[in-house]
């Protein structure tokens, strides 16, 4: 599950844009994104239907987080889990200090997932954490162009084309010009005639089904959203 990118703007040291393919069943269905008042704190989200969670969400505490599926590399899951990996990320949307909500956090019994955190309360700063099922990984990144897909879907060679193909675009494209569009438009087509290894893949059952990108340029905060199962796009201000 997943593909994201993060690549931060010169408009400002707090601007940014992270754009995420969710890979998932074809017939799990997804909620636009919309505005939720949950634990006295304003979040922007899709909502997955069926466990009510999320997999990127926005936060009044100027934070972004999204959750991939998976930690280092592919595990076998679990008939069940305690808690949802989605009610995970709203958990850490609505915390007052991320790094305090991390030494208190309950880990265990949920499934492995890594989590990339974009805060831009005091400047940008950008933090991945990875639970592995044993053991908590978490550190602080540069804030420069990065890029991740997910273990559970794609081996470490198919991530390294992938990843590749994101170093190439930055490279080559004039991306600075419309940089919201130009990546909109890449995670719409990069490796397009590849349906195995592609940013958009369809391996029957498992298919990219949905586009996810928020941007924060100056002050203005907004998500676009691309149900690529039923054909519709929202867009949505924060």
């Amino acid at each position: 599950m997943c593909t994201l990118s993060f690549i931060p703007l010169c408009h400002s040291s707090e601007s940014f844009i992270l754009t995420s393919n969710r890979d998932e069943a074809a017939d799990r269905k997804t909620i636009p994104p919309k505005i939720y008042k949950e634990n006295a704190c304003t979040l922007l989200y899709p909502k997955d239907a069926v466990a009510g969670g999320t997999w990127i969400g926005a936060s009044s505490k100027k934070r972004l987080i999204t959750l991939m599926n998976g930690a280092e590399k592919a595990h076998v899951s679990k008939d069940s889990y305690r808690l949802s990996r989605g009610v995970v990320v709203k958990d850490f949307l609505t915390a007052d200090d991320v790094l305090h909500r991390l030494e208190t956090y309950v880990f265990e019994e949920i499934e492995p997932f890594t989590m990339i955190i974009v805060s831009w309360k005091v400047g940008l700063e950008l933090y991945e954490l990875i639970w592995n099922g044993t053991k908590v990984l978490f550190k602080k990144l540069k804030t420069q162009p990065h890029i991740w897909s997910a273990s559970m879907t794609y081996s470490q060679e198919m991530k390294e084309k992938r990843h590749q193909w994101f170093y190439d675009f930055l490279e080559r494209e004039n991306w600075q010009d419309n940089p919201k569009k130009k990546l909109w438009d890449f995670h719409h087509s990069a490796g397009a005639e590849d349906k195995d290894l592609g940013f958009i893949i369809d391996r029957g059952k498992l298919k990219t089904t949905s586009i996810t990108q928020f941007s924060l340029e100056n002050t203005e905060k907004t998500m676009r959203f691309d149900n690529l199962i039923t054909q519709e796009e929202s867009l949505v201000s924060f």
